[in-house]
């Protein structure tokens, strides 16, 4: 998740400069779809939670709308390849410690959703 390559940032730069010299990190997080997102916050919260789909171009117009730039929100509506993405668990190294899922992180973050 986020978290786990936020926490790997923060190991790579706060540790010596030898240890990671030239190292590149693949970085990738748990891919899920909306539909499978929402079944983990109807397990974790209790109550039903679903996917609604928005058009794009009600998106696009509350994006504009907020004052974001014509090519900010129109990039906001380019679908994610990730048909090449896979996690990357080596991650667990560089932050000493086990790589977070969403429903991890939702179960530790469950008050701020209640």
């Amino acid at each position: 998740m986020c978290l786990d390559i936020a926490d790997c940032a923060v190991a790579i730069l706060s540790e010596p400069v030898e240890k990671h010299d030239r190292c590149v990190y693949e970085m990738a997080t748990e891919i899920l779809n909306n539909e499978q997102r929402a079944a983990i916050f109807t397990k974790v919260l209790g109550k039903t939670i679903s996917y609604e789909e928005q058009p794009l171009e009600d998106f696009y117009n509350m994006c504009t709308g907020f004052g974001l730039p014509h090519s900010f929100a129109y990039n906001f509506l380019s679908p994610l390849n990730t048909s090449n993405q896979v996690t990357t668990p080596q991650l667990s190294i560089i932050i000493n410690r086990p790589l977070h899922t969403l429903e991890d992180w939702l179960k530790e973050n469950v008050e701020k959703f209640q």
